[in-house]
């Protein structure tokens, strides 16, 4: 049976793009979250790893254990903060987490007495970003009250601003965490793609540090964290995503098209279904305002997209069939381009595409 809509994923150019980053910039982390940003949690995790990827970042505990449950060994970062009762299962699965709260490190240590070995974890120092992450008073009352069944390996932060123009919130970041770590002879942990692509210039230089790693997210998949950023770090997109027409008929001028009538015809028009809409995470915000490729000409997004579907005006191609196949995502059209036509972050539209969107995989690394 056919798909009507789907994505296709090219592993290969998942591990060319992480050695291209690995050579550029030395000890990088894959970030695997949110199912590789839609690309596949486990295959591209499977794949980064065959390209030497050392350690895979993801954002939950249930992330975290369906890479062990892959059979999948390297050091696995949860980025976003856990709830305390997850800690246990985190200790067990020997997981590596990004801790931001004396809560969830209390709770940590609880269920590390368990463990065989000392449980490792980072601490997350917030630099500025306001989301994750505990200040400088916090994290050196838990480096001093540590306990011996946790080894503190590292600390982190993140980017609030990397992938804005203006870079001096950003180095305002980097200098506080400098401060912040200056007496630490651990790991640290700041730069996603962003802020790997625009490198940041502590003040002063980390002093001691055991070694510093990158946390490469949309960049990895070819998708660009701000613009220009891939004629810096020319990393292959990764991912096309297609669909078959279900349906071509004509319409007269005058006629409207879809949801709330939001799209009139000014001339007699060829309107065709795409069987993708908000249900399969196409994004609604389209409608009126985005593009596919058909036959590699480009067809505007006519009327709303609704959840099962949307239409295009396919009049000036030629020769338009139901069964047809058109490209929502590739032949030029780049997820970062469909992002600014719904006003949304480049990595929204691979990432919102769910399990009703069946990811195939031509050739393996």
């Amino acid at each position: 049976m056919q798909n009507r809509v789907w994505a296709e994923v090219s592993l290969e150019a998942i591990a060319h793009n992480f050695r291209l980053l690995s050579a550029r910039y030395r000890d990088v982390a894959a970030v695997v979250k949110a199912n590789a940003y839609g690309h596949g949690l486990v295959p591209v995790a499977r794949a980064c790893v065959s390209a030497g990827a050392v350690r895979l970042c993801v954002a939950t505990l249930e992330e975290g254990l369906s890479l062990r449950k892959a059979g999948l060994s390297q050091p696995v970062y949860p980025l976003s903060a856990l709830l305390p009762e997850e800690a246990t299962d985190c200790v067990r699965a020997d997981l590596t987490p990004f801790i931001s709260s004396p809560e969830f490190f209390a709770a940590f240590a609880t269920a590390a007495k368990i463990a065989p070995i000392p449980a490792r974890c980072y601490l997350v120092f917030d630099t500025g970003m306001g989301r994750e992450g505990m200040n400088s008073q916090e994290l050196k009352s838990l480096r001093e009250s540590c306990p011996p069944q946790v080894e503190i390996i590292g600390i982190a932060t993140h980017l609030s601003s990397a992938d804005e123009e203006d870079l001096l919130p950003t180095k305002a970041q980097g200098a506080a965490f400098a401060e912040a770590t200056a007496d630490w002879f651990g790991e640290v942990s700041v730069t996603n793609s962003p802020g790997m692509l625009r490198p940041i210039r502590y003040a002063p230089p980390l002093s001691g540090a055991g070694g510093a790693f990158h946390r490469a997210g949309a960049i990895l998949y070819g998708i660009e964290p701000y613009p220009g950023a891939l004629e810096e770090c020319p990393a292959l997109p990764a991912m096309v995503v297609k669909a078959r027409l279900t349906l071509v008929k004509s319409l007269p001028e005058g006629a409207t098209v879809g949801y709330g009538r939001t799209h009139t015809l000014t001339r007699d028009s060829v309107i065709a279904t795409v069987p993708a809409g908000y249900g399969d995470g196409w994004l609604r915000r389209l409608g009126n305002r985005g593009f596919v490729s058909v036959q590699g000409q480009r067809c505007p997004i006519v009327g709303r997209v609704s959840m099962d579907q949307c239409q295009i005006d396919v009049t000036d191609v030629a020769s338009v069939s139901v069964g047809d196949t058109v490209t929502l995502i590739g032949e030029g059209i780049t997820a970062a381009e469909v992002a600014h036509w719904a006003e949304t972050t480049a990595h929204e539209p691979t990432t919102l595409l769910n399990s009703r969107v069946p990811r195939h995989y031509p050739s393996s690394v």
